[in-house]
């Protein structure tokens, strides 16, 4: 990946891949990529990420001692402060920051015998309490509904500016470059979220394929406009090629998604779209509107399957 302006951001509490990827204007795939020894999902405190911030992302003027002239820190830090964000050297306080032998404490920073509490245990706990397991459980069930969210999201924005576009070309507007590459980037959405649990060999795969697709719907629906029909057939059979390309490498990277049901709903999503496409060329607007609403109730189940298929992984 050509990045003339890499920056560096170190990790910390509460940084998320996807967080990170708004923050820099940037896609939760390209970090990826950026970073191929990075796990996604087991970022470290103080890890360092390369980050090629996308177009509207500001530069901070701070730099760090110690990094490349081609490189910057993405984290602001108080001055005075370390790299822990400490203020080093103050009166009194150990290394870890502590006041040691505060009277009445012992080395943990704990009053002594807390632990002999009535009702307490060792641990300071009530008996019959378990936070850490409902902590994971409320962990679980925020993962499932940011994912399955995600997912839907991504989706919603690929129809949508996929309607856009062809309503665009229909119009002979003069957007329609603009909302080919807003549609592009709603591909790329799509292949964010894959990346979260996708090796970087299958995600390459996958936003070629997405790539491929986009490209392919746009030249069905210009030469449907146009009226010169002699690759319309040839595109539409690349067309359901690619989607059975995707299917398999779905299939290759999930067990969960080896079977039929994921091939039939790609392969529906292109019948019903070609449906669209062909209504609103031929000026059936109604029925193409109707067909964009079968369209989005597809996809919104085809979200949520695709969801419970990364979690299951």
């Amino acid at each position: 990946m050509n990045c003339q302006n890499r920056m560096v951001h170190t990790i910390q509490e509460g940084d998320s891949l996807y967080r990170l990827a708004r923050q820099y204007h940037t896609t939760v795939t390209d970090l990826i990529l950026g970073n191929p020894g990075v796990n996604p999902y087991n970022l470290q405190i103080g890890m360092r990420l390369f980050v090629c911030p996308g177009e509207g992302y500001e530069i901070p003027g701070q730099n760090v001692d110690g990094m490349n002239s081609g490189e910057s820190n993405a984290n602001n830090r108080m001055p005075g402060m370390n790299q822990g964000g400490q203020v080093p050297g103050m009166p009194g306080m150990n290394q870890g920051g502590q006041m040691p032998g505060m009277p009445g404490m012992n080395q943990g920073g704990q009053m002594p015998g807390m632990s002999g509490m009535p009702g307490m245990n060792r641990g300071g706990q009530m008996p019959g309490m378990n936070r850490e397991s409902e902590e994971t459980q409320n962990e679980m069930e925020n993962s499932v509904q940011n994912m399955t969210e995600t997912m839907r999201l991504a989706w919603l924005s690929l129809i949508y500016w996929t309607r856009m576009y062809l309503m665009s070309v229909d119009a002979d507007a003069k957007d329609q470059q603009a909302v080919e590459e807003r549609l592009i980037e709603a591909a790329d959405e799509i292949t964010d979220v894959f990346a979260r649990t996708l090796p970087i060999q299958a995600v390459r795969q996958m936003r070629n394929l997405f790539m491929e697709h986009v490209e392919l719907t746009g030249e069905i629906i210009r030469t449907l406009k146009s009226g010169e029909m002699e690759n319309y057939d040839e595109l539409i059979k690349q067309w359901y090629a690619n989607a059975n390309q995707l299917a398999e490498l779905l299939a290759n990277q999930n067990p969960y998604f080896g079977n039929r049901e994921t091939r039939n709903v790609l392969l529906n999503y292109l019948d019903m779209t070609r449906e669209a496409i062909e209504h609103q060329i031929n000026g059936e607007y109604g029925q193409s509107i109707d067909t964009f609403r079968d369209i989005k109730d597809l996809v919104l189940k085809f979200a949520d399957y695709l969801a419970r298929g990364l979690l299951a992984r």
